[in-house]
């Protein structure tokens, strides 16, 4: 069968082993481009706690392209934090805190203020109310610098996959700045804002799930907060980031939870990155 997500790419499951992310049409470069992140990092992660699924064979085709790789039977991140105590949690931010710090170290402090404009500009337009635009705006008048390098780009807790002892990334994503950064911001879209959970279909232990959710969030907060970027520009990054999700609401919840983050974020002074 095939499903479309969010992001208008089908996927397919070709049999118990394999799985097809296709597009028709608009989108091709930049699924293309997404095939190229997660087959640079397999070859990068090929031992320890974080693996990333083997891309098998791409087609490219006028006008479309599919990728068929590694269909992961794992749980999901509702079944692991219904179930994980304190410790596993611990394992768990340290196996992806390590991932994000070994980005960063291969990382280059940047300014990126034009990118950011450009990208805030672009939303002008899709719906977004003017007062979040002028906020982010603003937040990119001043040089904003920003460690620039490797990232998964899309590093929500529903693209991690919990199979034994190994994390497994899924749904890599190009940004309009590629930096370790995007990846604090879209663990915390969903430990923070809960973004995921609001998308989430089954049934679960929502007060367990939100205090481990809590939970998370503060030590992930914590743990980068001692970088002067982090600080600085997190609440920026954050904006443009829930900005950019907000067109993609397709129920009036998750408009409403997105705009709550929104205006959360505005009443928060610069340099605090709670």
């Amino acid at each position: 069968m095939l499903v479309k997500g969010n992001s208008g790419f089908g996927v397919e499951l070709l049999d118990e082993l394999t799985v097809r992310k296709s597009i028709a049409g608009a989108g091709t470069a930049r699924l293309q481009k997404q095939i190229e992140k997660q087959t640079a990092f397999h070859s990068r992660l090929t031992t320890g706690p974080i693996r990333v699924p083997r891309v098998l064979q791409t087609v490219a085709q006028p006008g479309k392209f599919h990728a068929d790789m590694e269909f992961i039977v794992a749980r999901d991140f509702v079944q692991f934090l219904s179930e994980a105590d304190r410790l596993q949690l611990e394992d768990f931010l340290d196996v992806i805190g390590t991932f994000i710090e070994d980005n960063l170290r291969l990382a280059k402090l940047t300014e990126v203020s034009g990118a950011v404009r450009e990208k805030v500009a672009e939303l002008d337009g899709r719906g977004v109310p003017q007062v979040f635009l002028t906020a982010a705006q603003a937040r990119c008048q001043q040089p904003v610098h920003v460690p620039v390098g490797n990232c998964h780009g899309d590093l929500t807790l529903s693209n991690i996959l919990f199979k034994n002892q190994q994390l497994y990334l899924i749904d890599f994503l190009d940004c309009f700045v590629e930096s370790p950064l995007q990846d604090i911001v879209k663990l915390r879209q969903d430990t923070f804002f809960s973004w995921s959970l609001a998308l989430y279909q089954a049934e679960f232990n929502a007060p367990r799930v939100q205090i481990a959710l809590r939970y998370l969030d503060q030590k992930i907060a914590s743990q980068f907060a001692r970088y002067d970027w982090y600080r600085e520009h997190y609440v920026l990054f954050q904006l443009v980031n829930l900005m950019r999700v907000l067109p993609y609401c397709a129920e009036r919840k998750t408009t409403e939870l997105v705009t709550a983050g929104l205006n959360q974020l505005l009443h928060l002074p610069s340099g605090d990155a709670r």
